[in-house]
Order: structure tokens, then C-alpha cells, then sequence
């Protein structure tokens, strides 16, 4: 195997570790708790309608686990059960006070990372971009991948998704 010897896998490894903190701890500030709380509102608001068994495969929940997320987010009032697909499903919809909160996660979010890149210049934060959107292309296989890897992105900040192409260039071939 070769592996780079310039440090750089290692360095990237530390930062995505970093990267990942500070978006867990921001989102969990914004919501009053950890865990998937955050990221299910995010889902939610780009997804409306999905049933809990979709949702919890996207944020790699047990049946019990997703449940319990649903439960709790119906008892913040952010989240309510309309009829599904067939008799046996539920569609999931945000509430006003759950987009309220969903932009809460996105903005402490955004305040984060904008924190985390403020040492670069302008030239290196265009850098990074090109190199997360090469990295992030052919990441997904299918739709749940693509909104398991984007399911704390701001959508509206990313109208040209290199996650999205990918998915969209894989599911024409």
C-alpha cells in the first residue's frame, strides 16, 4: 500500500475529526441536545414527508431508536405524524416551531465552520472547496447515501452540490 508520506491522509484525518466536533457541538447547543435530534430537523426539512423507518436508516438508527427520536421530537412540538403512503406508514412534517428550530441548527452550524475557516485567505478557502468537491463526488450509491452524507448540509449554500452530481451522473450510468 501507498501511503503519502507527506502526512497528509494524517493531517486529513485530524481535521475531518475537527471539522465533525465542532458540527456536533453546535448543533447540539442550538437544539439543547446531542444525538441525532439535529440532524433528523435537517432531513426533515429537506425531506418532508419520509416515515420513520426511512429516517432512521438514513441516520443509521435501530427501529427503537427511531421511536424514541420521533417521540421526542414530537414532544418539542417540531415534528408531526400525517398519513402515509398506505395505511400502515406515517409521513413526517416539520412544524413551524421545527423549521424554527432547523434553521437554528443550520445557522450555529454555518457560525461554526465560518469560525473554523476564518485563519484562511480567500484564495485558500477556494482551495478547499475545489478539493472537498473532488473528494465529495463520487461518494454516494444511492439516495439514502446522499442524504446521509448531507444530512446536516445547508442546502440553500450549496446549489451546485458536488454530492448531488455525483449521485445524478451515477444514476444515469
Amino acid at each position: 500500500m501507498n501511503l503519502p508520506e507527506d502526512g497528509s491522509s494524517n493531517l486529513l484525518g485530524a481535521l475531518a475529526l475537527l471539522v465533525g466536533s465542532r458540527i456536533r457541538a453546535s448543533a447540539s447547543a442550538s437544539v439543547g441536545a446531542g444525538g441525532a435530534l439535529a440532524e433528523a430537523l435537517i432531513v426533515l426539512k429537506d425531506q418532508p414527508g419520509v416515515t420513520a423507518e426511512w429516517l432512521g436508516r438514513v441516520l443509521g438508527l435501530t427501529q427503537p431508536g427511531v421511536a424514541h427520536l420521533v417521540r421526542r421530537l414530537r414532544e418539542q412540538g417540531w415534528v408531526e405524524r400525517r398519513p402515509g403512503a398506505d395505511a400502515r406508514s406515517h409521513a413526517l412534517h416539520l412544524t413551524t416551531t421545527g423549521t424554527a428550530a432547523a434553521a437554528r441548527v443550520l445557522h450555529q452550524r454555518q457560525e461554526a465552520l465560518t469560525a473554523l475557516l476564518a485563519p484562511l485567505t480567500a484564495e485558500q478557502r477556494h482551495q478547499l472547496a475545489d478539493i472537498a468537491r473532488v473528494l465529495l463526488h463520487d461518494e454516494v450509491a444511492d439516495a439514502r447515501s446522499l442524504a446521509h452524507l448531507c444530512r446536516l448540509c445547508d442546502r440553500a449554500r450549496c446549489p451546485q452540490c458536488p454530492v448531488h452530481a455525483g449521485y445524478l451522473e451515477l444514476a444515469q450510468d
